[in-house]
């Protein structure tokens, strides 16, 4: 094939040559774009409401899980006495 530009590292290929050259040359990885590394982490939020929200969410999920905890707490009591 016939070189039409300027460039004398083609000289003397096939097109399937070039064609694979251009095709190594320019791909991109996919696995090291923005968009594939913004998959795999988390954004944070710094705006005080979301703060604030992410909080108050822990402390009610902590908290029901201390009620429950605290609610059995006699029973367990009591079983470990009985067995022990």
């Amino acid at each position: 094939m016939p070189c039409i530009c300027y460039n004398k590292t083609w000289t003397g290929l096939t097109q399937e040559q070039i064609i694979a050259h251009l095709i190594r040359n320019t791909s991109i990885d996919a696995r090291n774009t923005t968009m594939a590394l913004s998959k795999l982490s988390c954004r944070r939020d710094e705006r005080p409401v979301s703060v604030i929200f992410g909080y108050v969410a822990s402390g009610l999920i902590g908290g029901l899980f201390l009620l429950v905890v605290i609610s059995d707490l006699p029973r367990l009591i009591h079983d470990f006495r009985f067995y022990f």
